[in-house]
């Protein structure tokens, strides 16, 4: 194949792959983004909005393990279609919903879907990509879920408030669809078996893939709160609906920009990508002190700030960790993944929580610690990274 074929395959592949994850993601993220739509009709508070949050990635995280090992075994383009389709399957599941507790079920079966779709992406990714770019697909990969969460906050003023909130699933269920007709077997490289053993690699230093591991949970519990209670949080303190979902939007615009630079920049750096992923996430410490102060002008750079920053450092994250266990992609995703999942887990319920027993600054200022508490695990890992070069 010419390096024109293989670019251009390259291109498709990291379209195909931006795509599939979006929506996988966007039952859970149209559920923040219409969260007022949502407890009003429903009738439930803001702790069962996190527990309802919090059950779609207990799912994720009880399948990821186990779905990171059946991505090696049965490939990435059949498990991802599976995953679209269980994402479709629980958008059209949560736009019948007639209570909270149908709601909740849904959002646990819709958990399934990235779980799946996650070391799926990966895999292909590490298969059909050369690795000069292999930075630079990443970021273009992780930039999936500001994506969501942007298309989630443009479905309130375009189709939840015009059509009913009923309708915006619908359309998410649709879109899925049209991504399970635009896959294809892709061109590969040859992966050793799935059952060999990671050469040279993090799953090879057990501390440093827990540190990873927690640093990852963490950004995400506080990325999490951003997208599941800023349009809730931010119209509790005064703004509309239709201004809050913009906000979320153009906070989302911003992490997408932040996460394919952080990508591109990942492919022309060979030293510091750790350190970093720390820095990213603690700058994200800011934009949750500047949600807590309750003012709307100031929550919209807050949100701006905790999302460029909480979401930004992902691309770096999973590029180190995919690309230091080329042998097993689908396998070094599994305990991150659950990290992810269990942080996706404890941020919105403890989130909610919080703001039912203290209202929202406090739980902001959470949030901040939770944020910082990433950095601190991502700069504890940079310090093995001299044990394992390859990180």
């Amino acid at each position: 194949m010419t390096h024109t074929a293989t670019t251009r395959s390259s291109n498709r592949t990291m379209a195909v792959v931006a795509a599939a994850t979006v929506v996988s993601l966007l039952p859970v993220f149209l559920t923040g983004a219409l969260a007022v739509q949502l407890r009003d009709e429903l009738s439930f508070g803001a702790g069962a909005l996190g527990i309802a949050v919090g059950l779609f990635r207990v799912s994720g995280a009880l399948t990821s393990v186990p779905f990171g090992r059946l991505t090696d075994r049965l490939g990435a383009t059949r498990s991802m279609r599976l995953a679209i389709l269980v994402a479709s399957f629980a958008s059209l599941g949560v736009a019948t919903a007639r209570s909270w507790g149908a709601l909740a079920v849904w959002l646990a079966v819709a958990g399934c879907a990235p779980a799946l779709s996650l070391p799926a992406a990966n895999r292909m990714l590490v298969t059909a990509v050369t690795s000069d770019r292999l930075g630079t697909a990443f970021g273009i990969k992780q930039s999936a879920p500001p994506t969501a969460s942007l298309l989630a906050s443009l479905s309130v003023p375009i189709i939840g408030l015009t059509w009913g909130w009923r309708w915006a699933y619908v359309a998410g269920a649709a879109l899925a669809m049209g991504v399970v007709l635009s896959l294809v077997a892709r061109p590969t490289k040859a992966l050793p078996r799935a059952d060999a053993p990671v050469r040279d690699g993090t799953l090879h230093d057990p501390v440093a893939h827990r540190l990873l591991a927690a640093g990852f949970g963490l950004g995400v519990a506080a990325a999490g709160t951003v997208s599941a209670f800023y349009v809730d949080a931010a119209v509790t303190a005064g703004s509309t609906p239709q201004a809050a979902g913009l906000s979320l939007g153009v906070a989302s615009a911003v992490a997408i920009g932040v996460r394919l630079g952080s990508g591109i920049l990942v492919d022309r750096i060979r030293v510091g990508r750790l350190q970093f992923c720390a820095s990213l996430v603690t700058v994200g410490t800011l934009g949750f002190a500047l949600l807590a102060t309750n003012r709307p002008a100031v929550m919209v750079a807050g949100a701006v700030v905790a999302l460029g920053g909480t979401w930004g450092f992902s691309a770096v994250f999973w590029f180190v960790l995919v690309s230091s266990n080329v042998d097993a992609p689908g396998r070094a995703t599994g305990a991150p993944g659950t990290g992810g999942a269990l942080g996706g887990i404890i941020g919105p319920v403890l989130f909610g929580g919080l703001v039912d027993l203290a209202g929202h600054p406090t739980a902001w200022l959470t949030s901040a610690a939770i944020s910082l508490l990433s950095g601190i695990a991502f700069v504890l890992a940079a310090r093995r990274q001299r044990a394992h070069p390859r990180m």
